[in-house]
């Protein structure tokens, strides 16, 4: 018989999932830099600038805005234990490039790099939560961020 290993939890019960909300001209290449930094309150420079990296590098590689007012970027370092969430709003929107669109709510993920199936789940529950959220016609949150974290929150548990 094989030794099974345990499943992934995605997203801890303890998750600390920090809500940033943006100026009007916060441009995309800020907006990341905000995201990062929000994490330090957890996070040593080092895995900082893995996420960092490691998100950029994403970025370059195919952009990370999906649909509807929602950007997800995201990377995946071997400097992480676990993953780790910050959330930025912008009613305004910011600007992504290589869309030309404007990104109201971005989901930053930095991933452990053995994490693929959580990540992946991860990465479900999102867009399940996003397809199901109070958004306004263009993407954007229509609650508080108190409201946002708790939504977030749940599901991603």
């Amino acid at each position: 018989m094989k030794n099974q290993k345990p499943s992934e939890d995605p997203v801890a019960d303890n998750l600390q999932i920090h809500v940033r909300t943006f100026q009007p001209s916060t441009t995309q290449a800020q907006a990341l830099e905000t995201l990062t930094d929000s994490m330090a309150e957890v996070l040593d420079d080092r895995q900082l600038r893995h996420i960092k990296n490691a998100v950029l590098l994403r970025e370059e590689t195919q952009t990370t805005y999906l649909d509807h007012g929602l950007a997800v970027p995201h990377g995946r370092t071997s400097a992480l234990d676990s993953m780790q969430v910050t959330v930025g709003i912008s009613p305004e929107g910011v600007l992504w490039p290589d869309d030309s669109r404007n990104a109201h709510l971005i989901v930053m993920l930095g991933v452990p790099a053995a994490m693929v199936t959580g990540y992946l789940t991860t990465m479900q529950k999102l867009l399940r939560w996003h397809k199901n959220a109070p958004l306004g016609p263009n993407g954007e949150w229509t609650g508080d961020e108190v409201s946002l974290l708790a939504s977030l929150q749940q599901a991603l548990q």
